[in-house]
């Protein structure tokens, strides 16, 4: 797991480990890869430790990355894709403020069916609107 975890680091334009703010124990790791500078559009991935889901702490990796995507890298979307299967994740994008752009229907296979690969995006204008506008007092 090291060696694969190491490999994603190396081929991400930034990749953070995520740990608990109290122990250090790894929790997950979250990433930005952008494949083509020209479009400023970078593919978002995360993935964290079964015993870590539905405690907000994946929505508070993925909301401080696609920040930072937008705010450090400049960036003018960020992309991801979620198997349907995957409906927590599914609702925690769309609760931060990805939407469904596509789907490549049947494209993975699991546990004995296929399921569609969906695909999500978010605009740097949408996500400012959503949050760099709030009242911080």
């Amino acid at each position: 797991y090291k060696e694969f975890l190491k490999e994603q680091a190396e081929n991400s334009t930034i990749w953070f480990s995520i740990i608990e703010k109290n122990n250090g124990v790894f929790m997950g790791q979250c990433s930005i890869k952008v494949n083509q500078p020209k479009n400023r559009d970078g593919v978002f991935d995360i993935s964290m430790l079964p015993r870590y889901w539905n405690k907000g702490y994946g929505t508070e990796a993925s909301r401080f990355m696609v920040d930072y995507a937008f705010k450090a890298l400049g960036l003018n979307r960020v992309s991801l894709s979620v198997h349907e299967g995957n409906a927590g994740a599914m609702a925690m994008y769309k609760k931060i403020g990805f939407v469904e752009e596509g789907r490549k229907r049947r494209a993975n296979w699991v546990e004995g069916h296929w399921e569609d690969t969906i695909n999500m995006g978010v605009l740097s204008e949408e996500w400012a609107a959503r949050y760099w506008n709030e009242d911080t007092s």
